[in-house]
């Protein structure tokens, strides 16, 4: 298990040459503008200033830092009006159920806390059923990987430790890290060829975030 450090903005010291070459100066600020790090779980949780900026990047460029399942959930999020855009993610809980005709399982994605849910859940009774569930750690508008829940089954990938909820250490398992990447990727493919961002989805369940 890992300590996680914060990752910090490297700060670049100012040169002779670029004192006496101004346009070396601009060139270097260009290309530092336009590399950005991308958020990794196995890094550590990027700072609060870093990944607010990233809220307001072009979407393509912000998709390409993003987990697939969260693209998708943010699509399926947007089509029936839970949010508008990336910045309301921050705006509190939330939680969306949903029904395609005559397809079994219900779709739930919510947000409780720091965490976010999104899984199809199958019924015995009135008890839901994960079937599966995926489990993420919400930060800044990123989601990192938890946990998947399974009916008989979870795959913790990482959790936090710490005295009386003073978090202080993230810890993460491999293993299970890479179980979860492959999973989530076939799982958003396979939301978004049914079609859960689509009009003749059902509604079942709606709470908006707010401030």
């Amino acid at each position: 298990m890992t300590k996680y450090p914060e990752i910090e903005t490297p700060h670049r010291n100012e040169t002779h040459s670029d004192e006496k070459f101004p346009e070396n100066r601009e060139n270097k600020a260009e290309k530092q503008e336009t590399k950005v790090k991308e958020p990794d779980i196995r890094s550590g949780v990027p700072s609060e200033e870093f990944c607010i900026s990233c809220l307001n990047m072009p979407e393509e460029q912000r998709n390409s830092m993003l987990l697939e399942i969260q693209q998708v959930a943010e699509r399926i999020l947007k089509a029936h009006g839970v949010i508008k855009e990336p910045e309301d993610l921050l705006k509190g809980e939330w939680f969306l159920k949903l029904q395609i005709p005559e397809f079994e399982k219900k779709l739930v994605l919510a947000k409780s806390g720091e965490e976010v849910f999104i899984g199809l859940y199958s019924y015995s009774g009135e008890t839901p059923v994960p079937d599966p569930n995926f489990v993420l750690l919400s930060q800044f508008g990123f989601w990192y990987p938890q946990r998947i829940e399974e009916k008989f089954e979870e795959t913790v990938a990482s959790f936090f430790t710490g005295a009386y909820g003073d978090y202080d250490f993230l810890n993460i398992i491999p293993e299970n890290v890479e179980k979860f990447q492959t999973f989530q990727r076939d799982f958003a493919k396979m939301l978004e060829n049914q079609g859960w961002d689509g009009p003749d989805v059902k509604v079942v369940d709606k709470i908006m975030p707010k401030d």
